[in-house]
């Protein structure tokens, strides 16, 4: 996601110091544009169920919704 998106921050869930320690270091792997591009190509190859929280459709996304007052 760090390639991807740059202003991203990952919030990784964990109780566990070794696994929260584990995660901060993901900032230190890098991707080609050429080794992002093949693990782009392989995810899109990928079924996703069930949902991931936001509707793709048109008016009904996240950035359409009124703000509640």
């Amino acid at each position: 996601m760090l390639h991807k998106y740059p202003n991203v921050v990952p919030i990784p869930d964990s109780k566990n110091k070794e696994r929260i320690l584990e995660n901060l270091d993901a900032d230190q792997v890098t991707f080609t544009d050429e080794e992002f591009a093949a693990l782009e190509t392989a995810l899109e190859g990928c079924k996703v169920y069930g949902h991931r929280g936001h509707v793709e459709e048109e008016g009904k996304g996240f950035l359409n919704k009124k703000p509640l007052r």
